[in-house]
């Protein structure tokens, strides 16, 4: 079991390269949202400005700027496109796994224990969505978590305290709920260190604080409305909950779940001579504060309305120090083995499936030379880089706009409105997605002024085919 174990490591750390590596370097978007991503890098590389009032020509999303503020700078050195993004990303998964590998082997001595926990993590790949690699922010925030409780879990002098508020500092401005982490980490602290927690929740709380007063101001308060006013607002859904424990969490994370739960929860109910007692459950490890504060944050993004698989990437990554907490306790066991077996093989997938094709690298290729071909300017609307690869001033992507606008609750800008009844776009394309088909405000203004006079070729439509579906199929014209 051991061999076997060691041999699917390996197995599925050569099937994740193979299959990111080409991503890395395919032109087109996998997923929508990297799209929208790319463009507020730009603007950053660009020196413009990112958090502004909704617009026809940019949109921003509401996550919080550091990583397309890292994004802005590598393009300002390698240029615009995807690939500076997903080396982002791409090194960002690495370097987490290395994370894992080293918390692992200096836990237990045993460097195949930290092999076997860095390569679970990259075999997580399909569970968590195939997101390790786009441009979002992700891959950045996960890594970012897991330095910040690596030191923030041992540390006791004030230099840690401090390095462990400042990463997390970088954590919450990648996303906001890095503060689930902050808070969590603190109560720990507070237990073990008691008032010396100060060196760091002080810290921590001026430096996020002070941050988001600069920047709230530098922009006219739309800072705050983007990322908490806008992101705050997603509703909670009960079902989506039960299915985050049962589906997500014990069931495609069920080898290491099943770990913790062997571990770490003793029988709350004990036989003893005075009859059934109740027992408290037994924690083994301070990373079991990192793991429920995971937990927590993974549940909070894959509860809310519209929460896709990447959020599952927080848990999951710290799950991976599972076999590290059950080594401890019961050193080597048959049951170690057949859990870490059953993990890798609930993440298992067929790596061509996923890596980009050569058609639709084409078909990406045509539908650009279509835009440049077009005269007058084009609304691509799910994908405003294809516009601006041909030559076309690139507008606001209509899912940031829905989403920047209350869920499409609240008016469109008059700006895009004047542009769509002047026909200042000749050609617009849609993608038909909820975000532009649901929006009724849009649906009416596009009724008015233009009319659909085709679909798209599978050739010249290029799939988006990570998370939501996506591509480009019909073309609108301005009425006559």
């Amino acid at each position: 079991m051991r061999r076997l174990a060691l041999l699917t490591s390996l197995l599925f750390i050569a099937i994740y390269l193979i299959t990111s590596i080409p991503r890395v370097f395919y032109p087109y978007d996998l997923d929508f949202i990297e799209d929208s991503m790319l463009m507020q890098s730009i603007r950053v590389a660009n020196n413009q400005p990112v958090f502004v009032a909704p617009n026809a020509e940019f949109m921003p999303h509401v996550y919080m700027p550091l990583y397309t503020f890292i994004g802005g700078m590598l393009i300002k050195v390698m240029g615009a496109s995807f690939v500076p993004l997903r080396l982002l990303s791409f090194s960002a998964t690495l370097v987490t796994a290395t994370l894992i590998f080293v918390i692992a082997q200096r836990e237990t001595q045993e460097k195949w224990i930290g092999f076997v926990c860095a390569a679970l993590f990259l075999g997580g790949y399909r569970i968590t969505g195939f997101w390790y690699e786009l441009a979002r922010v992700d891959s950045l925030f996960v890594m970012l978590l897991m330095i910040g409780m690596m030191i923030g879990l041992r540390a006791r002098s004030v230099p840690h305290l401090l390095a462990a508020a400042a990463v997390l500092t970088l954590a919450f401005f990648t996303k906001q709920t890095a503060v689930l982490f902050a808070g969590a980490l603190t109560l720990y602290l507070f237990l073990n260190i008691r008032w010396r927690v100060c060196w760091f929740v002080i810290p921590f709380g001026a430096l996020v604080s002070i941050t988001i007063l600069i920047l709230n101001a530098m922009t006219n308060g739309w800072f705050w409305y983007h990322t908490f006013t806008i992101a705050g607002g997603d509703p909670v859904e009960f079902g989506r909950v039960i299915n985050y424990v049962f589906v997500d969490v014990l069931w495609g994370m069920g080898g290491l779940s099943l770990m913790l739960i062997k571990i770490h929860v003793e029988p709350v109910l004990s036989l003893s001579k005075d009859g059934l007692r109740f027992v408290l459950p037994r924690f083994q490890s301070h990373w079991l504060v990192a793991i429920v504060a995971a937990f927590i944050v993974s549940g909070v993004g894959r509860s809310s309305v519209g929460g896709n698989v990447n959020n599952l990437m927080p848990v999951y990554a710290f799950l991976c120090l599972s076999p590290m907490i059950l080594f401890k306790t019961q050193r080597v066991s048959a049951t170690l083995w057949v859990l870490i077996v059953i993990q890798f093989i609930l993440g298992a997938y067929n790596p061509l499936r996923y890596i980009p094709t050569q058609a639709m690298r084409e078909s990406g290729d045509r539908l650009v030379k279509r835009i440049a071909a077009t005269n007058g300017e084009v609304l691509v609307m799910m994908h405003p880089y294809y516009a601006m690869l041909a030559g076309k001033q690139p507008s606001a992507q209509i899912a940031a706009l829905w989403y920047g606008r209350a869920r499409g609750t609240t008016p469109l800008p008059d700006d895009f409105v004047k542009r769509i009844q002047n026909h200042y776009y000749s050609t617009i394309i849609s993608d038909e997605s909820l975000f532009e088909i649901e929006d009724a405000e849009l649906q009416n203004l596009l009724s008015a002024y233009y009319v659909k006079t085709m679909t798209l070729d599978e050739n010249e439509s290029p799939p988006a085919p990570v998370g939501m579906l996506v591509q480009p199929k019909t073309i609108y014209m301005p009425k006559k």
